[in-house]
C-alpha cells in the first residue's frame, strides 16, 4: 500500500488481484512481467498503471484495469509497444482518468469478448505498431480529448479488428482515428443513439472491408469513411444518418 511492482511472474490457477493504493500520490501499479490467471483479473491504481513488457492473460476470464481508483483526478493507463493484455475471449475494460496508451488488448478466442476502453479526462492512443492494438467481437470507447492522435492532415490511428464498434469523444478538441482490418460494423452499443460521436473534432474510419454504418455518425468536424482493400466486396452501406459540420468523404 503503495506503489506497487511486478518484476517478476505472477501465476495463479484462481484470479488475481492486484492493488496499489494509499490514497497519497503515487500509487501507482506497474507491471513488468507476466500475469496469468486461470480465472479473472483486476489492476487497481490509485494513480497510474503500467505494463512495459509481458503478457496480462487469462484462460478465458476477464481482464479489468481502473487507474485513478481515488478519484483525485490523476490515473494513466499506459502499456509499452509489444505489452499484451490477452483474455482468450473474455471481456477486457480498461478506465483511466488521463490518457489510455493502448499497444494490445486481445480478446479474441473461443466466443471472442469485447474491450471497453474509457479515458474520462484524456485520449485513447495508439501506443506502437507491433500488434493490433484492439481485437475483439465489440468494441466501446470513449475519450474527452481524442482517439487515435495527430490530425485530418497527418492522422495516427488506433489499429483494431473488430466487428462492431461505438466511440465517443465528449471533448471540444480531438479526433477519431480507426483503422480496422476485416468488415466493420458502426453500431450504437452504448445506448447514446450513436455509433460514433466526435464533439471535438473530425472522424475517419476506415475498414479493410466492407464498412457498414448501422447507427448514426456525428461530428463536429469532417467525416471521412472508406471501405477497401483492394478485392471484392469493399462495400460501404450507409443505413442511418451521417452529419457534419464539415466536409464528408
Amino acid at each position: 500500500y503503495s506503489p506497487l511492482t511486478v518484476t517478476d511472474s505472477v501465476l495463479a490457477a484462481g484470479d488475481i488481484t492486484l492493488v496499489a493504493g494509499s490514497g497519497t500520490a503515487g500509487d501507482d501499479l506497474a507491471i513488468n512481467a507476466n500475469v496469468e490467471s486461470g480465472g479473472n483479473i483486476v489492476l487497481n491504481a490509485g494513480d497510474d498503471i503500467s505494463q512495459t513488457t509481458g503478457t496480462v492473460s487469462t484462460t478465458g476470464g476477464t481482464i479489468t484495469a481502473t487507474a485513478d481508483t481515488e478519484n483525485d483526478g490523476s490515473g494513466a493507463f499506459t502499456q509499452t509497444d509489444g505489452a499484451i493484455f490477452a483474455s482468450a475471449g473474455g471481456n477486457i475494460t480498461v478506465n483511466s482518468y488521463d490518457d489510455a496508451a493502448i499497444a494490445d488488448l486481445d480478446a479474441s478466442g473461443e466466443g471472442t469478448g469485447n474491450v471497453y476502453v474509457t479515458s474520462s479526462n484524456g485520449a485513447i492512443t495508439d501506443a506502437g505498431d507491433t500488434d493490433t492494438d484492439i481485437t475483439a467481437a465489440d468494441a466501446v470507447l470513449s475519450a474527452v480529448t481524442g482517439i487515435g492522435s495527430g490530425d485530418t492532415a497527418s492522422p495516427s490511428y488506433l489499429d483494431t479488428e473488430v466487428n462492431r464498434l461505438d466511440a465517443v469523444n465528449t471533448g471540444t478538441t480531438g479526433y477519431i482515428n480507426i483503422y480496422n482490418t476485416g468488415a466493420l460494423e458502426l453500431a450504437d452499443l452504448n445506448s447514446d443513439t450513436y455509433s460514433v460521436n466526435n464533439a471535438g473534432g473530425s472522424v475517419d474510419i476506415e475498414a479493410y472491408s466492407p464498412l457498414t454504418v448501422t447507427d448514426s455518425v456525428l461530428a463536429a468536424g469532417d467525416i471521412t469513411l472508406v471501405a477497401g482493400s483492394g478485392t471484392a466486396g469493399d462495400d460501404l452501406a450507409i443505413n442511418a444518418n451521417v452529419e457534419s459540420g464539415g466536409n464528408i468523404v
